[in-house]
């Protein structure tokens, strides 16, 4: 069975995916910024990676270590089993940590990932998939941003995540008083004047100018 993504689909995840598909076939860009390009809009890793599978890029000069033959590489065969059960050491360096959005080192964001989770995950491939949100989408000029958060998160209390908790968090992170590093990232944000809480489930971003890399930015600080 033949898959392909078309441009009606691409556009009605957003009307810039298909530019980038565009410059993709062209060879302007490589697949992964193409990939990278469609997740951040709101297409899912999957689609966008079927999406990049429907072109060829035009031919450019200099030489390029794809062969076109569309064969898969074999997967590294696993060593061993799974074991479970058992006791984790891990030693490492450790800075004080003060005030959960105010890491000074990565240290600090490798313990408070063992009890916090993040709003989005980026991945080793430079994709970035939804973690506690369920999806995003984002306006024609990207300075509207529309977060849906998961339902049915609990925490170890029984208590539901919602958009409290995520405003709470982006009020720790807006507020010049505690510093944090995400105050930089979030520029694009006046305060928490830009951030609007539309129901228990759904956060809407309003930026002062577009930027593509929301998403990844959600994935700083759990």
């Amino acid at each position: 069975m033949n898959h392909k993504i078309t441009q009606k689909q691409m556009e009605k995840v957003h009307v810039r995916i298909p530019d980038a598909f565009e410059q993709l076939r062209q060879g302007r860009i490589s697949r992964r910024e193409f990939l990278r390009t469609a997740t951040l809009l709101g297409m899912s890793a999957g689609a966008a990676t079927l999406a990049a599978a429907c072109t060829t890029p035009e031919a450019t000069t200099g030489s390029t270590s794809s062969t076109g033959s569309g064969e898969a590489e074999a997967a590294p065969a696993a060593v061993g089993g799974i074991v479970r059960g058992g006791t984790l050491r891990i030693g490492m360096l450790l800075q004080q940590i003060d005030h959960p959005a105010r890491f000074s080192w990565v240290e600090a964001a490798n313990v408070a990932r063992q009890v916090g989770e993040y709003l989005t995950e980026t991945g080793p491939d430079n994709l970035t998939r939804p973690f506690l949100l369920d999806s995003w989408e984002a306006n024609d000029d990207v300075t509207e941003w529309t977060l849906n958060l998961k339902q049915g998160i609990k925490f170890n209390n029984g208590d539901e995540l919602t958009t409290d908790d995520v405003m709470f968090s982006f009020s720790q992170w807006l507020d010049e008083d505690i510093g944090s590093s995400m105050l930089g990232l979030l520029s694009y944000l006046d305060g928490m004047n830009s951030v609007e809480q539309v129901d228990d489930y759904t956060i809407k971003l309003h930026l002062n100018s577009g930027n593509i890399g929301v998403p990844e930015h959600l994935f700083h600080y759990p």
